[in-house]
């Protein structure tokens, strides 16, 4: 085998509708684009190809156009790393399944941009406003019949999993209700390969780190894996202390509440965020605390990073920053974009730090 055979490269395999047509589109793809989104955006798909001869413009892209028209077009990605390991195996990320969410063509020079996304904005579940009520529901069947209802299906990954005796959806699509629904529970959403999947972020910012990042310097100039960073800190007035979550029953006046405080935060002269919301026990106004101070401290430390193409970089994986002062510790990567195109393959990240204690 010749040594070009063994010549590190980055691959893409591409389908529409089901049909494989890696070969067919690679003499006209300039980049693909994927971006893998943690929680509250659908991942997306993008295409850019190189048009000068009119076919993708004049013939198969109006084609295309009227499928998605009658239907819905699926389309779906690979990215493959070739030749990168030493046992020889090929990593692989598949990008998902989407569908056909818009085209733009621009020029000179004549170019064509396909978009696809996870979850189309002119699907029922995003579009049809409905009034409805729940009645004996919990979160995850709520959210698998929501999911059913638009053809998608639904995976739930989270030990809590609240119980409603009614509530009501008044006015508001499928995914903005089922996304209120989420953020009032501390639960993450998000649309990826055909289905819905809800999960609880404590446990996956528990999982341990992919890979540790470290800073590079005049000492150790080949210790970062990385081309580009940019890091950032929230303003101290919008991180809390603590929380209270309390509910005052209508039918006795019976008040039940339940606190939590942020790790390392004095909950004296910090600010305390206050909540109100039905809950049946002091337990459950607890945890449901410790949720809501999760969800408004979660973005006191981010980090962007663009670093060589790497699959293992996924929205939700945890990775560990080294030498970078207050920033180093332990991060959750909220957005993967992997690109592939004429510069080689990058990944770009946007990290969040992992909260503990709550």
């Amino acid at each position: 085998m010749s040594d070009a055979n063994l010549a590190r490269r980055t691959e893409v395999e591409i389908s529409f509708d089901g049909t494989d047509i890696t070969k067919d589109i690679r003499p006209y793809l300039k980049s693909l684009a994927y971006t893998d989104n943690e929680e509250g955006e659908a991942d997306d798909l993008q295409l850019a190809l190189q048009d000068r001869d009119g076919l993708w413009l004049e013939s198969w892209l109006r084609e295309a156009v009227e499928a998605a028209a009658a239907g819905r077009l699926a389309i779906s990605a690979s990215i493959l790393r070739k030749n990168w390991r030493s046992d020889g195996k090929d990593d692989a990320l598949p990008c998902g399944s989407f569908e056909l969410d818009g085209v733009e063509a621009s020029g000179p020079p004549a170019a064509v941009t396909i978009r696809a996304t996870a979850l189309p904005f002119s699907t029922a579940i995003r579009q049809a406003k409905k009034s409805r009520a729940w009645e004996a529901y919990t979160l995850s069947g709520i959210a698998g019949e929501v999911a059913g209802e638009a053809g998608l299906g639904c995976f739930y990954e989270a030990a809590a999993d609240p119980f409603y005796k009614r509530v009501e959806q008044l006015r508001t699509s499928d995914i903005s209700f089922l996304s209120k629904l989420c953020q009032d529970a501390g639960i993450s959403l998000k649309a990826t390969d055909s289905q819905l999947v809800l999960f609880d972020q404590a446990a996956y910012e528990a999982k341990p780190p992919v890979m540790t990042i470290k800073r590079a310097d005049a000492a150790k100039p080949l210790a970062g894996l990385y081309t580009k960073y940019k890091l950032s800190a929230g303003a101290a007035g919008t991180q809390y202390a603590s929380c209270r979550v309390s509910y005052v029953d209508p039918s006795n006046g019976t008040c039940v509440e339940g606190t939590a405080q942020a790790e390392g935060m004095d909950a004296k002269s910090g600010q305390r965020l206050e909540i109100s919301a039905r809950v049946a026990s002091a337990g459950e106004a607890e945890l449901l605390a410790k949720k809501q101070l999760r969800l408004h401290n979660k973005l006191e430390r981010t980090a962007a990073l663009t670093l060589p193409g790497n699959p293992v970089l996924v929205a939700g994986v945890t990775v560990a920053l080294e030498g970078w002062g207050g920033w180093s510790g332990k991060y959750i990567v909220s957005q993967a974009r992997h690109t592939v195109g004429g510069g080689g393959y990058t990944t770009q990240v946007q990290l969040r730090r992992c909260l503990t204690g709550y």
